[in-house]
């Protein structure tokens, strides 16, 4: 009977070391420099103004901070969550993605950045079951962080576009 309760107590001790430890995860983020030739820090600052203003409906909506003379604008904003295919659009019909951007600007360049990216669907309820609301951060190698990190380089490149051409227009009208 000892021995058994000895054994017992062994492999009990050693399956306490069998316990496996949680995998970091880490945050999504994205950030990219976007080359502007011949526009001045205080152009494309105010490019990157009026894109905040066309893009949510209103800069003062958005943006938290902003300083002209160092050239930085700190925004809140949110999108739809950038599904693909068919299922996946089902399955996220609601789903959108939180997201601080920062905008740095000087001559002939704007690095934009995107962090603090979370995913979240409001609670529905479907066939008369409650699904609960999800708030989850977008961690890096997700199929979420993936097609979320895609979306927001095409979003900064049209911003860097938009500031581009309506340079253009502004100058020659």
């Amino acid at each position: 009977m000892k021995f058994s309760l000895v054994i017992a107590g062994l492999l009990s001790l050693g399956l306490v070391g069998c316990a496996t430890t949680p995998v970091q995860q880490t945050a999504a983020k994205f950030e990219k420099v976007y080359e502007i030739p011949n526009l001045s820090q205080a152009k494309i600052y105010d490019g990157v103004r009026q894109w905040y203003a066309v893009a949510y409906g209103s800069a003062n909506a958005v943006i938290q901070y902003e300083d002209k003379a160092v050239g930085t604008i700190i925004g809140k904003g949110n999108m739809k969550y950038p599904c693909v295919g068919v299922m996946d659009c089902m399955a996220t019909a609601n789903a959108r993605i939180e997201f601080t951007s920062r905008m740095d600007t000087k001559d002939g360049k704007v690095r934009v950045s995107y962090d603090s990216l979370r995913y979240k669907v409001p609670s529905t309820i479907v066939s008369g079951i409650r699904y609960p609301e999800v708030d989850n951060p977008v961690v890096e190698g997700s199929k979420i962080a993936n097609n979320t990190l895609q979306a927001l380089d095409a979003m900064s490149s049209d911003m860097v576009s938009k500031i581009q051409n309506n340079e253009k227009i502004s100058s020659n009208w």
